[in-house]
């Protein structure tokens, strides 16, 4: 509510590809996968790919 109330229009995330269990609650909140940045971020002695998720914000909400 406070996003629609500031005006907001879209909502943006980063997540880690491998963190499975946040892109599927991320998923059942209305956002989907809008980009996908391969290796960007090496932790752990492993790169990993950091997904750019977004959803529309809708007035009702």
């Amino acid at each position: 509510a406070r996003c629609r109330a500031e005006g907001a229009r879209r909502l943006t995330l980063r997540v880690l590809g491998h963190n499975t269990p946040a892109r599927r609650l991320y998923e059942s909140e209305g956002f989907a996968v809008e980009g996908v940045l391969p290796e960007e971020m090496y932790l752990d002695g492993v790169y990993v790919d950091d997904v750019l998720m977004g959803r529309a914000v809708h007035p009702e909400e």
